[in-house]
């Protein structure tokens, strides 16, 4: 129950989130969010969209996973698509901050990585689902308005890497900014908009 508290609060306080994060086991918490956030996504979005027929509007560029049959692909390797990011992100962040002579923490990096990525996933679900309720089909507006979302993502975790490792602000927002590019190959070549 502490773990879904945990997650409400990122949404109500992003410092007191990062103050009782702070106490809970690293990586485990992050873990337990990033396999959360990918069965989430599997079971709530390429699930239903997989059995409605539905096929991406970008065609597959991996021959071994067909267009038609995409979302059904996305279901098993969107969670390890959101895991191995998060393992990618994580990493490089905690080798700039060592590299800067800054002080890190590998796991509370997992953790916060982790905690926000599934806070902020979840409220994308919910705005993917919105968009497709009410008819709204563009997948490049649909990936911007991903990126704006992602900036509320962005100030939570700006603001547990102040209050947990001492991060400036500034750099708080670059590492962000890099955890975004590691992202984009991953999704650019895997992901799919369910527009």
């Amino acid at each position: 129950m502490a773990f879904f508290r945990l997650w409400l609060l990122a949404y109500r306080s992003p410092v007191r989130f990062a103050d009782r994060l702070h106490d809970k086991p690293a990586p485990q918490w992050g873990l337990v969010a990033v396999l959360l956030r990918g069965l989430i996504d599997s079971l709530f979005l390429y699930l239903p969209i997989s059995l409605m027929g539905w096929q991406p509007p970008t065609p597959s560029f991996i021959p071994i996973f067909s267009t038609e049959h995409y979302y059904r692909t996305l279901i098993f390797i969107g969670p390890l698509l959101f895991l191995a990011h998060w393992l990618l992100e994580s990493a490089l962040m905690h080798v700039v901050l060592r590299l800067t002579r800054r002080r890190s923490d590998v796991d509370l990096i997992l953790n916060i990585l982790g905690m926000t990525g599934l806070a902020i996933g979840a409220v994308i679900l919910a705005w993917d689902w919105l968009c497709i309720s009410v008819g709204w089909g563009n997948q490049y507006l649909l990936g911007i308005s991903h990126l704006l979302i992602d900036t509320w993502g962005i100030a939570i975790a700006v603001v547990a890497f102040k209050r947990l490792l001492g991060v400036p602000v500034w750099l708080g927002i670059l590492l962000q900014m890099l955890g975004i590019v590691t992202w984009l190959p991953l999704a650019m070549t895997f992901m799919r908009s369910p527009l």
